[in-house]
């Protein structure tokens, strides 16, 4: 059975041209991990200081792996918090009206 973990991951305060490179190759990680359903949402703040990620894994170790393979890992800090339930609005296609 998977839990959910919340993962509030700190950004650096100064974006490095190195660290900015790593953006794109991150980015496809996250988008390929929400197609698998792994990742159940990431979210980033206006100031650009935090992202929060709902992973959804069977331990937290193996959040930690999940963690080690972002491409952005060695410039921020990242803390995992497993969550007693995760609750969300249904999505989907929005109700036909045939007229």
């Amino acid at each position: 059975m998977k839990n959910t973990y919340l993962v509030h991951i700190t950004l650096p305060e100064v974006f490095t041209q190195k660290f900015i490179a790593l953006i794109p190759k991150h980015r496809t990680l996250i988008n390929e991990l929400m197609d698998k359903n792994i990742i159940r949402s990431y979210s980033l703040d206006m100031e650009r200081h935090n992202v929060w990620a709902f992973i959804d894994a069977k331990t937290e170790k193996e959040v930690m792996d999940i963690l080690s393979s972002f491409p952005i890992i060695k410039d921020v800090k990242a803390t995992i918090h497993e969550l007693a339930f995760y609750d969300s609005a249904p999505v989907g296609l929005p109700e036909l009206i045939m007229n």
